[in-house]
């Protein structure tokens, strides 16, 4: 869990809580999810900088942002481009990250669902309850059909296992 100081969020323009948020609460940090915080203002887009996940191979990792204003967050896939959204807030974000990151420490389904198809099974259930939980959080985060090409959610949880 890695806290803000409030002199890097003190000049966002965001509402007052999602700054508390990061400064109290802190980012988790998920392997292959989100593996480094940032927390910088982008002098070139004028979003702020969240976290990123880590470079793999030769590949540069994930940058997580979020918009002045209501601090939607997106994620930027650097190789193709592709901006994706993630949530409605940073508050959002977090509690997303908080459950996913619940789930992967106390899931024994997760640490067995190649050993078995009665696992897998489990496992998958598991990430279905896990992205209807986000949903039911943060609506927009799932969108209108759970796209995996525009929602990150939907994309990460379905995606999991394989």
């Amino acid at each position: 869990m890695i806290r803000a100081e409030a002199s890097q969020v003190t000049d966002w323009r965001l509402p007052e809580v999602q700054k508390t948020t990061l400064t109290s609460c802190g980012v988790p940090l998920l392997d292959d999810i989100v593996e480094e915080t940032v927390l910088e203002a982008s002098s070139q887009d004028g979003t702020y900088h969240l976290a990123r996940s880590r470079s793999f191979l030769h590949s540069p990792g994930q940058t997580y942002f979020a918009e002045p204003g209501a601090g939607r967050v997106h994620v930027l896939e650097p190789l193709t481009g592709r901006v994706s959204f993630v949530n409605s807030s940073i508050v959002h974000w977090l509690w997303s990250l908080h459950l996913v990151g619940t789930w992967v420490l106390n899931s024994a389904a997760l640490q067995a669902w190649d050993q078995d198809e009665a696992m897998e099974d489990v496992a998958v259930a598991e990430l279905a309850d896990l992205l209807e939980r986000i949903r039911l959080l943060d609506p927009e985060a799932y969108g209108k059909v759970g796209d995996h090409e525009t929602h990150f959610w939907p994309g990460v949880l379905d995606r999991w296992l394989y």
